[in-house]
């Protein structure tokens, strides 16, 4: 390998550790502050870069939260897959695989509220208009990466008997992580606003919401237990 191809190997990879240390950072402080009251200065002392740095990766603040929004999607699909390699995941039938990657993803809440709280202020920013169709594409493209692990959850199911194969796999998924994911990032959002959100705590709402979505789950689609 020439020296100047050497080189050029190295500058590119240092660009990309700057990168992903700078997007670390406005994770973190997002996580921390919400997405209004961070700034590009903020970003910029916690990676320890300069602000002018900063800029020569990203346009703007609105492109550094998408990145972190990927990065947030990752984490739960990295999160999701180690629950499906685990020890006694493959031995579950379809239905139960859904279940335990149900409550996965609440584990995943439990550890990363704070991470939802940023999910739900993208949205927000979003629907405002503030971002461009074609900046959205990668965003959508990561908010999709666990489809394949809960979908391969539902398609055991139908094989096995475990789920009744009376409506599509794509269908029962999207309805499944938007309702699971909404209801989260909402919760986190919210906390606590009214006296009535102090008589019953958070961990208990999500509990039996999540319960009754299983329950609800088995009672349309659990074809063994209906016998």
């Amino acid at each position: 390998m020439e020296l100047k191809e050497l080189r050029g190997k190295e500058r590119t990879a240092e660009s990309g550790r700057r990168r992903e240390k700078m997007v670390c950072a406005a994770y973190e402080c997002f996580c921390r502050r919400g997405i209004a009251g961070t700034s590009i200065a903020d970003i910029a002392m916690e990676a320890e870069f300069g602000e002018a740095t900063l800029y020569r990766y990203f346009a703007n603040k609105e492109t550094l939260v998408l990145e972190c929004g990927m990065l947030f999607w990752s984490k739960v699909r990295d999160f999701m897959e180690e629950e499906r390699l685990g020890p006694n995941f493959a031995a579950k039938s379809g239905m139960e695989q859904v279940e335990a990657l149900i409550w996965r993803a609440y584990a995943f809440y439990r550890q990363n509220t704070a991470a939802f709280r940023l999910i739900h202020d993208l949205d927000g920013m979003l629907l405002s208009g503030k971002v461009g169709k074609g900046q959205v594409s990668g965003y959508e493209q990561a908010v999709d990466q666990m489809r394949p692990v809960l979908c391969d959850a539902i398609e055991k199911g139908k094989r096995d008997g475990s789920i009744a194969d009376h409506g599509d796999t794509t269908v029962l998924y999207y309805a499944l992580t938007n309702g699971i994911f909404s209801m989260m990032q909402k919760q986190a959002a919210a906390g606590r606003l009214l006296e009535s959100d102090a008589a019953v705590g958070e961990e208990q709402k999500l509990t039996q919401l999540l319960e009754l979505l299983a329950a609800g789950l088995r009672a349309m689609y659990g074809k063994d237990e209906k016998g």
